[in-house]
């Protein structure tokens, strides 16, 4: 059976995952100066816009969250692992090879088996 998800939740959480992933982006930069000093930290840009992003991406799930069943939304947030993986090639030079593609494209497949034939 075919399931109809809110167009506007799953823009939501799709977002959602997106601004996640450009979280852990600035996450990892800001950890190449990372230590213990807490007012060190406080003043590491990469590490404060990396927060805030995560922050962020969790507001927009949550508020798709109030909109969408749980069991249709979750299986969208599985689209982190594609946008780490293309961000990381793109801004980190981390390599993808045919196995990890072949990752991203079951990753997809999934989704939509989960999320659009899931049933009531």
């Amino acid at each position: 059976m075919l399931v109809v998800v809110s167009l506007l939740a799953a823009g939501l959480t799709v977002l959602g995952t997106i601004t996640g992933a450009f979280g852990s982006l600035y996450l990892k930069k800001g950890a190449e100066d990372f230590n213990l000093n807490i007012l060190e930290q406080i003043r590491n840009k990469s590490l404060i816009t990396g927060i805030s992003l995560f922050v962020l991406g969790i507001l927009l799930y949550i508020y798709a969250l109030s909109l969408e069943r749980l069991s249709l939304l979750y299986p969208l947030t599985s689209l982190s692992y594609i946008w780490i993986a293309l961000i990381s090639e793109k801004f980190l030079g981390e390599r993808m090879n045919k196995h990890k593609w072949l990752g991203i494209l079951l990753i997809i497949l999934g989704i939509f088996l989960v999320t659009f034939f899931s049933g009531s």
